[in-house]
């Protein structure tokens, strides 16, 4: 079973920019509930959220979250941060049944890349094409993340959805059946940078202007020899 967070939240009484701003200047973030019999519009101490969020698993764990004498079990649907101190202005949860399954995103977790052969022996890198996937599952049964072993995996090699070991309970929602497979991750060659060196062509017409120098050369000496015979004549 997954491990849970837990949060305090008080009831908000004012609704509205003007009361969210008031909130917020006094280390309150506004928030909502959604799926329980009716919306809940709460407010959680914004130093206990930053705490709980810079957490990767808070973002795809269940929460409990304690209103008043009451408490729902809820799991983070939607985050809002201001777009330059990237501080947090809204957040959404959504209320969940523990014996009805939910969809939420778990991320991967890549493992044994140090002893990947297509790195270790190939001189290949890895290419991360999913990093998340979206699965279905009780929320007891929520996996902190999905692991994807690439020990194996050579040169020119992927690892698809379908090869992947799911724990018990859990599904993929999509791309997980064989008429649609999706690759998780690749290993290939890095590109060499390739260095252009002259072609023959560029010599040869450097030579040809060089000949064309002499020519023109020779042609200015020979006329100076006739006109340096024709004063002789004169004379």
């Amino acid at each position: 079973m997954t491990s849970q967070y837990t949060l305090s939240a008080v009831k908000r009484e004012n609704l509205g920019k003007r009361a969210s701003k008031k909130y917020r200047r006094d280390n309150l973030v506004p928030a909502e509930i959604y799926g329980s019999k009716e919306n809940k519009s709460v407010l959680i101490d914004v130093f206990e959220l930053n705490k709980q969020t810079k957490d990767p698993q808070f973002y795809s764990n269940v929460i409990d979250i304690s209103v008043d004498s009451s408490k729902i079990e809820v799991i983070l649907k939607d985050i809002q941060r201001d777009p330059e101190k990237s501080h947090i202005t809204h957040i959404d949860f959504f209320a969940v049944d523990m014996n009805k399954k939910i969809n939420v995103n778990v991320p991967f977790k890549f493992i044994n890349e140090d002893k990947c052969v297509g790195i270790k022996i190939s001189g290949g890198i890895l290419s991360h094409i999913l990093n998340e996937i979206e699965i279905s599952c009780l929320p007891k049964d929520i996996p902190e993340n999905i692991d994807v072993d690439v020990t194996n995996l050579d040169l020119n090699q992927s690892i698809h959805l379908t090869e992947i070991t799911l724990p018990d309970g859990v599904e993929i929602l999509h791309g997980g059946d064989k008429e649609h497979d999706t690759a998780v991750v690749k290993c290939y060659k890095p590109v060499e940078e390739v260095i252009e060196e002259p072609t023959e062509d560029v010599v040869g017409d450097e030579s040809t202007t060089e000949d064309s120098k002499d020519t023109k050369a020779n042609e200015s000496d020979s006329s100076d020899d006739k006109t340096e015979n024709k004063q002789d004549n004169k004379e």
